[in-house]
């Protein structure tokens, strides 16, 4: 039996399967970088598509986003408790992608405010049915604590590769300009007819479904959300995921603001933020040993310490050339620190997954990670909007060649003060979450042992007790 096929089991996963499983990723950043900010400019230039329409049709996007995702997770679960994988729900969504990516990152004049609605809700829709049962598909690829913490760092460098493959694009050699265009945006959608069929076609060739997943006793909507809301570690880890996805928000809601305006340092902005990028894709192996050598928990808390410390450092930054150095430098420890996030935190829900199918019988990893996605997309444009509205409420206003004492406190205190202080939070959180290495090791320990006494009688097994 191949080593892939007992990954299942005690076995350490293969490179093979380490990377079929994580390159998937790769096309779904890829895919997802025009939406971080580059398509409503490119529709709006190019295209003459009204700021207003683009704005309404963003709002909607993100609507339909946040039901569509449990939706997905919630039939994912229900396939795969009926004897199906998650291999299915991705392939289909690939091939929606496909369609969506073309179509939106490559249309043919004239663009309607209609044509851009469509076919970003059909991206949203196909991103929705891959990236839920990818994710969801880890903790059923292996049991194992450290081997989880191998396939979330894999997956974060690839993930780390796609935005930096899309931000490289526009200096292609045979472009026009090295900006931002129609043109690279052509070149994203020819490139991600090539990799989103190319990389999903291997995971799905290569890596194990995973274990069987037999429920227990009765599901439904109802045990659902018995589920999540009576799960203590995943109400642990849903406080400290707040505290901690609205940190970056906050930042990057001011960031633009606090380099070109108060820093002014526009021309240097692009070049910082490819810098940062790939200096966090370069940082993530070691963070998945620190994760495998310190616990993800208190790795993940660790590198909260270190936003903590390093963001107030912003504030004493030379205005001017003068700060280009340390503005770098900091920027540099800040992204850097921020880079555990895709290690860390979905190697530790996959370990309340565990934890709620021994208490609760049903695998609920679907559904988990459906309302990971959503949170981890709305809390970055809460704590964005929140934080443009401090600033503009104490009268920063970008459009001033000069800005008043009151409007540059508000802005460092925002940008430097309140990050620091989410992160502080919830260190204690995460430092102390209730499952690290020896309590999830007992729990697959025991749902494997319950598990095969089922298989033998051919019964449902029984929950734990509650």
């Amino acid at each position: 039996m191949s080593r892939a096929a007992t990954a299942t089991g005690g076995a350490a996963l293969g490179t093979a399967v380490l990377a079929a499983y994580a390159l998937p990723q790769f096309s779904q950043s890829l895919i997802h970088g025009p939406v971080g900010g580059i398509i409503q400019g490119i529709y709006a230039k190019e295209f003459g598509l009204p700021l207003a329409a683009i704005a309404t049709v963003l709002l909607v996007a993100s609507i339909v986003d946040a039901a569509v995702n449990p939706l997905v997770g919630y039939a994912s679960d229900r396939h795969r408790q009926a004897g199906g994988s998650r291999k299915p729900w991705i392939l289909v969504g690939t091939l929606v992608c496909m369609a969506a990516s073309w179509f939106l990152y490559a249309p043919s004049p004239p663009v309607t405010t209609t044509y851009f609605l469509a076919w970003l809700l059909l991206a949203y829709v196909g991103w929705a049915l891959v990236e839920v049962p990818h994710a969801a598909w880890m903790p059923e690829i292996t049991s194992q604590y450290d081997e989880r913490t191998r396939l979330a760092t894999w997956r974060a460098v690839c993930a780390y590769l796609g935005v930096t493959t899309f931000m490289a694009l526009p200096y292609l050699p045979f472009l026009s300009t090295h900006t931002f265009s129609a043109e690279s945006l052509w070149w994203t959608a020819v490139l991600a007819l090539v990799v989103l069929p190319l990389f999903a076609t291997f995971a799905l060739l290569v890596v194990p479904s995973g274990a069987p997943v037999r429920p227990a006793g009765q599901s439904g909507p109802r045990l659902e959300w018995r589920g999540v809301l009576r799960n203590r570690p995943l109400r642990v880890f849903a406080v400290a995921f707040l505290l901690y996805q609205l940190a970056p928000g906050v930042l990057n809601g001011v960031l633009f603001f606090y380099v070109v305006t108060h820093l002014g340092q526009g021309t240097f902005m692009a070049a910082l933020m490819l810098l940062t990028v790939v200096a966090a894709m370069a940082s993530i192996p070691a963070w998945g040993w620190l994760c495998q050598r310190l616990g993800k928990h208190r790795a993940w808390a660790a590198s909260c310490v270190i936003g903590a410390v390093l963001i107030p450092c912003y504030a004493f930054v030379p205005t001017g050339p003068a700060g280009t150095v340390w503005l770098v430098l900091i920027q540099l420890g800040v992204v850097i620190s921020f880079a555990i996030f895709p290690v860390a935190a979905p190697a530790v829900l996959a370990d309340v997954i565990d934890y709620a199918r021994l208490r609760y019988g049903a695998d609920y990893g679907g559904s988990y990670f459906a309302i990971y996605n959503v949170f981890y997309k709305s809390l970055a444009n809460v704590g964005g909007a929140l934080a443009l509205g401090a600033v503009g409420l104490a009268g920063f206003d970008p459009q001033l060649p000069v800005q008043s004492a009151g409007a540059t406190t508000a802005l460092l205190v925002v940008f430097c003060g309140v990050p620091a202080l989410l992160l502080a939070l919830a260190v204690p959180l995460i430092w102390r979450f209730p499952i690290d290495a020896r309590r999830q090791a007992v729990i697959a320990k025991r749902l494997a042992a319950r598990d095969a006494r089922a298989a033998a009688t051919g019964a449902r097994p029984a929950t734990a007790p509650t």
